[in-house]
């Protein structure tokens, strides 16, 4: 006979372990330091799939500025940094580089005595009267309210790729699987990346790196600015009128005109416009894909809207994604009862969804929280109203807007 599946109670269970579930983690233990939550991630690491991310990148430096990470006082990568002599980035807003991030937050993990994720990924969730219980491939889990950290999304794909697939392996490569540390060299070689955010111009530049010569498309012209979202929205500039707005029609709008779409702050766009002067970087604005095909030789041949046409030997889709409830599909029945917008829940003011005694974060969160939901400082805001929800005890949710930078670009 078969020992019974494990089954494991506790307060609060976390789906994810990236930087989102580590900040709810963690303002929860300062809310209430005898509460653990149990944390579920399939790697069984914390931020394991966030290195991995940043390093197949090849990313330094982070977007977000000093005063946006996982702890609930704005001030403590800036001390962690300076008193263990880490090297800052140069950059305007003072961003911490990948080093200086990754080191801080395994000591927040080891301060906050956070025990390490469970390896597991959840299959199933169900709600009752007394909480909900979360099904896994290692076991049970019966937590008394439940916070969704995983970042659920779709990927966005052109049209014109999909009749293209699996025509010559290895030739479309979406742009997070692009593993830079383990591309070969390309000298002679052409890559076509499709996008106008970070991910892309970080592509870009490894690419270049090992011989490559760019060409980087995108739908519009190429947007600057130094973080995803205007800063206002990170304070009451614009949220207290976002706030005030009950149409979560309205919202949704807001939120999405708010995102823009991808962009690139100003010391990446000189590192592009340096490589563009080199002619290892060929810019094609403002254009789409008119058409497209494999040749004999298994290079992509395009034709495009406003620039002439190119035949590129790999084509890297740094695309985006977009968040979707939808595509977390261990809430099953559950999907059919929330009420969403283009795959973004419809919370309450405490990120719950529906009734139920589960919280989101993240994007999911965007029609509450504003369009900078995803980001770090989403992450604080978001940890600081589910902690104070689920333990009854505020922490002062300081809203931190990063100040002009001492110049307006920096060469790193």
């Amino acid at each position: 006979m078969e020992p019974s599946p494990a089954i494991t109670q506790t307060k609060v269970c976390i789906l994810g372990a990236g930087p989102h579930g580590l900040a709810a983690a963690v303002y929860l233990r300062r809310a209430d330091p005898s509460l653990q939550p149990v944390v579920v991630d399939p790697t069984g690491g914390w931020l394991t799939g966030w290195h991995q991310q940043f390093a197949r990148a090849e990313i330094e430096t982070l977007r977000s500025p000093i005063v946006h990470h996982p702890s609930p006082e704005p001030a403590d990568l800036s001390r962690f940094m300076i008193a263990g002599d880490f090297d800052r980035s140069g950059l305007p807003f003072d961003p911490p580089t990948t080093v200086a991030f990754t080191a801080f937050c395994q000591e927040l993990i080891t301060a906050t005595g956070l025990a390490d994720p469970l390896a597991a990924s959840a299959e199933s969730v169900v709600c009752d009267p007394d909480g909900v219980r979360v099904e896994t491939d290692r076991g049970s889990i019966e937590a008394e309210h439940l916070v969704v950290a995983t970042n659920p999304h779709r990927r966005s794909i052109p049209d014109w790729v999909w009749p293209l697939l699996g025509r010559q392996p290895g030739l479309f490569v979406y742009g997070t699987d692009v593993d830079l540390r383990q591309m070969p060299d390309l000298t002679g070689e052409r890559v076509l990346i499709i996008g106008g955010g970070l991910t892309a111009a970080h592509l870009a530049l490894g690419a270049t790196a090992r011989g490559a010569t760019v060409d980087l498309l995108t739908r519009r012209p190429l947007q600057t600015r130094n973080f995803d979202t205007e800063p206002g929205w990170l304070g009451p500039r614009h949220l207290r009128a976002f706030s005030q707005d009950t149409d979560p029609a309205s919202r949704h709008e807001t939120v999405i005109a708010a995102r823009g779409g991808g962009s690139v702050p100003p010391w990446m766009r000189e590192r592009l416009d340096a490589c563009v002067e080199q002619g290892s970087v060929v810019l094609h604005e403002g254009s789409g894909v008119r058409a497209a095909d494999v040749d004999q030789e298994g290079r992509c041949v395009l034709a495009l809207d406003r620039h002439a046409g190119l035949t590129v030997d790999r084509v890297w889709l740094a695309t985006g994604t977009v968040a979707d409830i939808r595509a977390l599909r261990c809430l099953g029945p559950l999907i059919d009862d929330v009420p969403a917008l283009d795959g973004i829940p419809i919370v309450d003011d405490q990120l719950r969804l529906c009734s139920w005694p589960i919280h989101v974060m993240g994007r999911l969160a965007m029609l509450t929280l504003g369009p900078a939901a995803g980001n770090l400082w989403g992450a604080q805001r978001a940890a600081a109203r589910i902690a104070e929800a689920i333990t009854g005890r505020g922490l002062e949710e300081t809203i931190v807007v990063p100040p002009p930078p001492a110049q307006a670009s920096l060469r790193a």
